[in-house]
């Protein structure tokens, strides 16, 4: 099992450093019918993210804004929300400095199920300071073959 935030889903669709990376990662995840877990808010941080590229004018259109949305939409990722996580995510905001709560959604999800969230957000990665093993750079991850 792993878990997934959505600046490693944005690498499936858009093309950014470690996209490469991050594809190798949801193939091989699906070639081995291995569980992908997320968060509740990832489909709609993946949809402004979609929005925010459309917006900038230039590097997506919006019939492939669209049909991204829907392909995402099509892969097997179980989303989860339980009750007690928001108290955890709390916990683990203030306890690692974050300046969103929401990132640490998907800590309390990755932990809850003792797996490794993988990500590429920079802020993220910095502030845990390894205290967070659990937590994968998407630039670390090993291309197989």
């Amino acid at each position: 099992m792993i878990c997934i935030d959505a600046s490693v889903v944005a690498k499936w669709f858009l093309l950014e450093e470690w996209t490469d990376l991050a594809r190798a990662l949801l193939r091989d995840t699906l070639f081995t019918d291995e569980t992908i877990v997320a968060q509740t808010l990832l489909p709609y941080e993946l949809t402004n993210i979609f929005y925010q590229r459309l917006r900038a004018g230039g590097s997506l259109s919006f019939e492939e804004s669209l049909r991204f949305l829907e392909d995402f939409l099509r892969i097997p990722i179980e989303l989860h929300n339980p009750v007690e996580m928001h108290r955890r995510a709390l916990i683990l905001t203030n306890e690692h400095g974050l300046s969103a709560a929401y990132d640490a959604h998907y800590l309390a999800l990755a932990e809850q199920f003792a797996c490794v969230l993988w990500t590429d957000d920079r802020r993220l990665l910095r502030t845990p300071e390894g205290r967070l093993p659990f937590v994968r750079s998407i630039s670390d991850y090993a291309m197989a073959g």
